[in-house]
């Protein structure tokens, strides 16, 4: 649900510039979840993290990191994320 990676996944000509291939996607916690369910997998954990763009300048990071650890605990704000943690047991 990350506005950029939507843009980025969804706009040709963004996708172009960026260098992604025609198969690379973004993935939804709450699909990919039921997928690996299905897969027979007996325990999904899937968690949203990582509010840390690159561009963001070296003396921000410290500061950037504190707000998104705070952003990854957020309802709803947490499923822009730009990241997955996903932990699985077969």
């Amino acid at each position: 649900m990350n506005p950029q990676i939507a843009a980025q996944k969804n706009i040709p000509y963004i996708k172009r510039k960026l260098g992604d291939s025609s198969d690379e996607t973004a993935f939804f916690r709450c699909n990919l979840k039921k997928k690996l369910l299905t897969a027979g997998f007996s325990r999904v954990d899937i968690r949203p993290f990582d509010f840390l763009h690159p561009t963001i300048p070296k003396f921000l990071i410290s500061l950037t990191s504190k707000i998104g650890s705070i952003l990854e605990n957020t309802f709803l704000i947490k499923e822009i994320a730009g990241s997955l943690i996903i932990y699985v047991e077969k």
